[in-house]
């Protein structure tokens, strides 16, 4: 597949997340080891991310899971994305790509030929949809239908009837997973609280899976609260070699994997779980290869 030309116009600048201070970050990481003085910097801590509703970037705690981490979510916050507040949060990405986006769009170059239904899990109002297209061409016929809360599939929809885009679709459920032909799930999987239980129980599995921007370390599996501004939300830190495993049992072959030095987490407190740069995978399965 070749790449489209763009001639596209510059896009609007999005606003920049706030991230905590370092020296703060460093400090509640030093005192770990002074029980009086974690128990400050922690309380100290989870007030500025509990009340912050500006655009951030944070991250707080570890937890077993997610129905234990939403304890931890003050009763006045809202969780995730399936809110008008939340819902427009990332619109503006639609009109950028990112340096964690290239390797997505390598490998859609040559997947799209034969593809006629892209499933986008998570894929927001059709973020990479639209910042994609300035790159890539569609092929006559090709669906790309975005799974997503109701929210955003409403705000989606929206925008695209605006843009009279018919090639895009929303759908609130996985009930076309059977159907596709690539799976993409580009900075979504992490925030689903089953996000191998779809797979898991599909009869027919896609036969190419893209996994972008996806939080994977080291350390064990866990789960954390990100505040994204206006919502908090709980979210899977993944052990990569254990993620990867547990694709593989369900009949794929990993083909590529990258970084995503664009992106990284760090919970004040919890150093082990440091992520520098996200994680991508392309897996493709026995069938298709």
């Amino acid at each position: 597949m070749k790449l489209a030309d763009d001639h596209s116009q510059a896009a609007p600048a999005a606003p920049p997340p706030q991230r905590m201070p370092r020296l703060f970050s460093r400090a509640v990481d030093a005192s770990a080891g002074i029980g009086w003085m974690r128990a400050l910097t922690e309380r100290v801590y989870a007030q500025r991310f509990n009340r912050c509703t500006a655009p951030v970037r944070l991250f707080r705690g570890l937890y077993p899971s997610f129905a234990a981490a939403r304890r931890d979510i003050p009763p006045q916050r809202l969780e995730g994305y399936d809110h008008a507040e939340a819902a427009g949060r990332v619109a503006h990405d639609r009109f950028r790509v990112f340096a964690s986006d290239y390797p997505v769009l390598l490998w859609l170059s040559r997947l799209l030929p034969d593809t006629r239904l892209l499933l986008d899990w998570g894929g927001n109002i059709g973020i990479s949809y639209y910042a994609y297209r300035r790159f890539l061409q569609y092929p006559p016929g090709c669906v790309w239908m975005v799974s997503d809360v109701p929210a955003v599939v409403e705000l989606g929809r929206r925008i695209a009837k605006r843009e009279g885009d018919a090639a895009l679709q929303f759908t609130t459920g996985l009930e076309r997973l059977a159907d596709a032909d690539v799976l993409l799930a580009a900075g979504s999987l992490h925030y689903i609280e089953t996000p191998y239980a779809a797979l898991e129980a599909a009869w027919r599995r896609p036969p190419h899976l893209l996994i972008n921007k996806l939080p994977a370390c080291a350390a064990p599996d866990a789960v954390t609260l990100q505040n994204i501004g206006p919502s908090i939300c709980p979210m899977h830190l993944f052990n990569r070699d254990a993620f990867v495993e547990r694709i593989e049992r369900l009949g794929y072959r990993r083909v590529d994997a990258w970084e995503n030095a664009d992106l990284g987490c760090r919970i004040p407190g919890y150093p082990r779980y440091r992520i520098d740069a996200y994680s991508g995978f392309y897996f493709r399965s026995a069938a298709a290869s």
